[in-house]
């Protein structure tokens, strides 16, 4: 093939391939044979567009644990500057009570209003509820002898006051023995002459608890499976109770409660078991 006919070819094709390459950008253009504005449809951005927009607050959390009111009036006390107790107040939160009367204190104290407005911004909010574990341990007499599931009392009662109101938590042991749970395990509390088997059933949950403060938690068992106060309590059930004083606070960074409680099965009355111990305790941070 000569020459002449490569060249007559190549242009043939280059007319086809622009004649194309027109029509798409035509349709892409719309009717009106215009193309597309980037800008207008948000697929570019013009930077100069974001003038005087509002710069975002950098911070970084701190590991410290949070600080409290009397932190941030005793940083005030010591003169350090404004912009230092809200940096703080940013960088490690404020568990404290942010209400409008502990705000009003702060500025009685002498307190900076932006200061005031870093706590009530970056406080953590308020407990409303806190996370209750029960753990219940059924120590057997060991050796040959078969596990009961009677109890001289059965029913575990835990009540802890909210405000007006009281919480009550109640446990039926029967059902609780006789019953196969999630969070249930056998293990062998070892004595070399003996061993005692011992069962531990856990539960837990998020409950509702809404007033801070101080408070106590009775813990005790009963025949009763009606009592919804601490006035239902029998004379003959309050000497066993066992009593435990917590402070709830406002705000925390956790809020766990484990009641730990102990039966352990009767040597004399072989198919009854009795509460030997209780333990409570809370963690806030």
């Amino acid at each position: 093939m000569d020459v002449k006919r490569w060249i007559s070819i190549a242009a043939l094709v280059l007319v086809i391939c622009g004649s194309g390459w027109a029509q798409r950008s035509s349709l892409a253009g719309g009717e009106t044979g215009r193309s597309p504005d980037p800008l207008a449809e948000g697929q570019i951005f013009n930077i100069v567009d974001w003038d005087g927009g509002k710069l975002p607050q950098r911070y970084e959390r701190s590991n410290q644990l949070p600080m409290s009111l009397e932190d941030v009036r005793k940083l005030s006390d010591n003169k350090f500057s404004e912009s230092a107790i809200i940096r703080m107040i940013q960088q490690r939160r404020c568990a404290c009570d942010a209400s409008v009367d502990a705000l009003i204190g702060l500025k009685e104290a002498g307190v900076a209003e932006n200061v005031i407005q870093a706590v009530s911004l970056h406080g953590l909010a308020p407990n409303r509820a806190l996370q209750l574990v029960i753990s219940v341990d059924f120590e057997g007499l060991g050796g040959e002898q078969e596990i009961s599931n009677q109890a001289r009392k059965g029913y575990l009662y835990l009540i802890v006051p909210d405000g007006e109101r009281e919480r009550v938590f109640m446990g039926n042991l029967q059902a609780i023995l006789a019953g196969r749970w999630q969070r249930d395990s056998l293990g062998d509390n070892t004595d070399l002459l003996m061993p005692k088997r011992v069962r531990r059933v856990v539960f837990a949950a998020e409950v509702p608890l809404k007033v801070h403060g101080k408070k106590r938690a009775m813990v005790f068992t009963s025949t009763k499976p009606d009592i919804y106060t601490s006035a239902d309590i029998p004379e003959a059930d309050r000497e066993g109770m066992q009593t435990y004083e917590f402070d709830y606070p406002t705000s925390s960074l956790q809020r766990i409660c484990d009641l730990q409680v102990l039966y352990r099965q009767d040597a004399m009355l072989q198919n009854s078991w009795h509460m030997v111990r209780s333990h409570f305790q809370c963690e806030w941070e």
